[in-house]
């Protein structure tokens, strides 16, 4: 992640993840838990941005688009591709065909 001059790693969300569960046990079993003190974590440093409200609440947007550009981006490296299944030809039914004199119509005699 390069887009505001950044370097996330699984390390270092790591390192937060376990620093939430310590103030609060019940990050462990709730990941929600964990998103929310992000935020408001986010929301209470943003708090002192040091602009009018109206230039806060610009900031909260660029932070909300960023959020979601990362959680798109994440999803998105998540999803492994599909590798098309080759289809299975149907089995042939067993017999014998032979040629007519005309081209479209054939015979066919099972087996």
């Amino acid at each position: 992640m390069s887009d505001g001059g950044i370097s996330l790693s699984q390390d270092l969300i790591n390192n937060l993840l376990e620093s939430i569960s310590q103030h609060d046990a019940s990050a462990q079993q709730d990941m929600m838990v964990n998103v929310q003190y992000l935020v408001a974590i986010a929301g209470y440093l943003t708090a002192d941005y040091p602009g009018s409200a109206n230039e806060r609440d610009e900031l909260l947007e660029h932070l909300h688009a960023f959020m979601k550009h990362v959680c798109d981006e994440r999803a998105n490296s998540q999803q492994q591709p599909a590798s098309p299944q080759p289809a299975a030809a149907p089995e042939a039914p067993a017999g014998s065909s032979r040629e007519t004199d005309d081209p479209a119509v054939g015979i066919w005699k099972p087996d």
